[in-house]
């Protein structure tokens, strides 16, 4: 570089340090492409020298940048972009918005998940009017939890059953407990539960009851026949505590038979498609029955009790016998699909008549019984789209 201002060998003048203004610079271009070779021929370097500039602000680079040639002119203004965009962008992406982590579950939430049922039990209690269901639960967590409820349903969604207290028990961390779920009997004509039976409870914080896990667990098929043959006997008089005469509860007929026997249409099990393939007009229905006493039924041809709805069997008689659930195959027509018959109480009842097979101990000369059954408003309506593509 020749010698410029503040160069004490061009005869500048130096600062009070001594050294070069470092707001001036002298600018030396190398004439690559464009040289003159006179100079060269002479032996003189094919440079040019700037004249001193001082940088004080915006105007002052535009007035030097201004007096380069143009070419020179385009190298340094993308050199001075390069710059301000290290200057403002310091790192690749430093804009890219940055994907933000998912927060953790709450260690509250997860306990709630921790809760499971072990076992059941059912229990007369000594009752005329419900049994006790036992739902032993676990809390596998080691918080502290509540058992908002526990309840049973039927598949049409009617709660059959439901703890007596809320919140339903208190669970420590890690033990377990027994939840009763009061189960009434059915003594009083109420319509037929429909299968299956699934236990629900929820468990929440006794902090904040609002935050809960809801759970659901089918009832085993055992426990509801054991449920439904002390029903059975309780309503027939021949269980514990009940009250005397026969057919005391919705099986109560005509010519019913001795104190203590008698039969009972329980459920209703839907577990399977209640459709009729063969019958674009109709649907199946599956009926469980119960026996009390000592005496055998032989269950024959079920009645409707609705106007332009016939019931056919199938497997005539259906032999009952005590202690052991019975299962009656029906199958139900809709006469008049553009005319159906709307839910009155008439249309969702049956009638099964049914005769005691021999005589034995405790009988007596009347042995024939006739149960009527109803039906859920819920299941006639399904019954109703079945068959006929109709609310």
């Amino acid at each position: 570089m020749g010698p410029g201002r503040g160069d004490p060998s061009g005869g500048g003048t130096p600062d009070a340090a001594g050294e070069p203004d470092p707001a001036e610079f002298e600018l030396v271009v190398e004439l690559d492409d464009e040289f003159d070779e006179e100079r060269l021929a002479r032996g003189e370097p094919n440079s040019a020298a700037s004249g001193f500039e001082t940088i004080d602000g915006e105007n002052a680079i535009q007035s030097l940048l201004g007096r380069l040639p143009r070419r020179l002119q385009i190298v340094g203004a993308l050199a001075v972009a390069v710059v301000l965009a290290f200057v403002v962008w310091p790192t690749t992406g430093a804009r890219r918005a940055t994907p933000q982590p998912n927060p953790p579950p709450s260690q509250v939430d997860a306990d709630l998940y921790k809760v499971r049922l072990s076992t059941t039990s059912l229990t007369d209690d000594d009752s005329v009017d419900h049994a006790v269901l036992g739902l032993e639960l676990t809390n596998d967590s080691a918080a502290q939890l509540s058992v908002v409820s526990a309840e049973l349903w039927d598949a049409v969604g009617t709660r059959i059953g439901s703890a007596t207290a809320w919140p339903a028990q208190a669970l420590n961390g890690g033990t377990t407990a027994s939840v009763p779920v009061t189960l009434p009997y059915g003594c009083d004509g109420q319509p037929l539960p429909v299968l299956p039976v699934t236990i629900r409870y929820s468990v929440s914080t006794p902090q904040d009851p609002n935050v809960r896990r809801d759970y659901a667990y089918p009832l085993s098929d055992t426990l509801w026949d054991d449920y439904t043959r002390q029903q059975t006997a309780i309503c027939a008089g021949s269980g514990p505590g009940a009250a005397t005469g026969a057919g005391s509860g919705a099986g109560s007929g005509a010519g019913s038979g001795a104190s203590g026997s008698a039969f009972a249409v329980t459920a209703i099990d839907t577990t399977q498609p209640i459709g009729a393939p063969t019958d674009p007009q109709g649907f199946d229905l599956t009926f469980t029955i119960e026996a009390a006493g000592i005496a055998t039924w032989n269950v024959e041809a079920p009645a409707s009790g609705q106007t332009g709805v016939t019931i056919t069997a199938s497997g005539l008689p259906v032999v009952i016998t005590p202690g052991q659930t019975a299962r009656l195959a029906t199958h139900w027509h809709v006469a008049d699909c553009a005319h159906p018959p709307a839910w009155n109480g008439g249309m969702g009842a049956m009638e099964i008549t049914g005769a005691m097979a021999g005589s034995g101990p405790g009988n007596s000369d009347s042995s024939e019984q006739t149960f009527s059954a109803t039906l859920r408003p819920g299941l006639v309506t399904e019954m109703m789209q079945v068959a006929c593509g109709s609310a």
